[in-house]
């Protein structure tokens, strides 16, 4: 009878997990005169699917217990059940997800099939598949901004192509604007000439500049929302597109505290004037980037890190143990999950971007060709003296 197998299993897996407790000694010790009593995780539930052979369980620690003790014990519950689970939570109440089948080794993209798992956020960020093969999509406006990193070859860039055609697909460019930074000239050239994209800075120089005026809108907005007294840019009669601040190797920039102090009060203030950083870099240098940039960045997606002091302060402990191309650690809030990636490579992305390109029209003023009007007409009128020198807005 299928109930009583149920039953036999929950028993079974009951039983491993409690081992694990002991072998970990994941216990609290309390004495009593010569008396010694030990409490272990308390297990509440057991969710067993027989079709796919996938197990869950639900537990919480005993008030005073170190949540450390879990934490640091994955290689326990990995020798007992097997490569294919994770573990979330961060200090009573644990969810460890345990499944038979690990997750595909590579998902291509498919936006058909992703836009529908985009309805729902107003600022979507697509990431990757689970165990599970849900695809995870992230709201910006819940989360504020996101850090990716990763050493090279971990799928940084394939993740980044995703992120920003899902974006560009689903929204028009009077809905969302991108502002984009890269120092090492090599990751967003295929983004040039699409009206989405108002700028691609290679110096820092224009960086700044266009900077300075994006806080100033980020000012501007704020008032507006004290003065309509609501939450939220998206509360206002006014449309205002989101502004997406996107810098690879942020880490060049650290050297620039002008810069680094403008992206420290967007991390702060951004959000509810609909303005997002999306920053990335190969290694992760807390001390460099900030320790307030860094804490503001509730987003936290990490490929494979080289040792365990950077996926450490990366803020994804597990990242360390990844050794597949495309698979990522994603860490909402401090909770940690896997997803892989889905794979868009240059080429293809190309050639998705192509129908989105438009012609470009030389600015006889500056030199520089621009695709669309500057971003000073589509935000604040009072900023449209701030300078662009030397920036390649195309």
């Amino acid at each position: 009878m299928e109930w009583l197998q149920t039953k036999w299993n929950k028993m079974k897996w009951r039983g491993k997990l409690m081992k694990c407790f002991k072998d970990g000694g994941i216990v609290k010790t309390v004495k009593h005169g010569s008396h010694r009593n030990e409490y272990y995780p308390i297990i509440h539930n057991i969710d067993i699917d027989l079709k796919k052979k996938n197990y869950r369980f639900v537990f919480t620690l005993k008030n005073g217990m170190n949540p450390e003790l879990v934490l640091n014990n994955m290689w326990l519950f990995k020798q007992a059940f097997g490569e294919n689970i994770e573990l979330s939570g961060k200090y009573k109440r644990f969810i460890l997800s345990v499944y038979s089948k690990g997750m595909p080794t590579k998902i291509n993209y498919d936006f058909e099939k992703i836009e529908p798992c985009m309805e729902k956020a107003l600022v979507p960020i697509v990431t990757g598949y689970d165990n599970q093969s849900v695809l995870n999509v992230l709201d910006l406006k819940e989360l504020h901004h996101i850090m990716l990193t990763g050493s090279t070859g971990a799928g940084k860039s394939s993740l980044f192509r995703s992120m920003i055609c899902s974006l560009i697909f689903n929204k028009t460019p009077d809905e969302i604007q991108f502002i984009m930074s890269d120092l090492k000239n090599s990751e967003f050239g295929i983004f040039r000439n699409i009206p989405h994209v108002k700028c691609i800075h290679m110096e820092q120089k224009p960086l700044l500049a266009e900077l300075r005026a994006i806080e100033t809108e980020m000012k501007r907005r704020s008032k507006l929302l004290d003065q309509y007294d609501v939450e939220h840019v998206t509360e206002l009669e006014e449309k205002l597109p989101i502004i997406m601040i996107v810098i690879d190797e942020v880490f060049l920039l650290t050297d620039n505290d002008k810069i680094m102090k403008i992206l420290t009060n967007i991390s702060c203030l951004g959000r509810s004037a609909s303005i997002h950083l999306i920053l990335a870099m190969q290694r992760s240098a807390a001390k460099e980037l900030g320790g307030q940039l860094l804490n503001n960045m509730n987003g936290r997606i990490s490929g494979k890190q080289s040792n365990e002091v950077n996926a450490k302060i990366a803020g994804l402990k597990s990242s360390k143990d990844i050794t597949i191309a495309g698979r990522m650690a994603l860490s909402i809030d401090g909770e940690e999950k896997f997803i892989q990636v889905p794979f868009l490579d240059k080429k293809e992305a190309k050639k998705l971007l192509e129908s989105y390109k438009i012609e470009l029209v030389p600015d006889e003023n500056n030199d520089i060709e621009v695709a669309v009007e500057p971003l000073e007409n589509l935000i604040a009128p009072d900023i449209a003296q701030l300078p662009t020198i030397g920036g390649r807005c195309k």
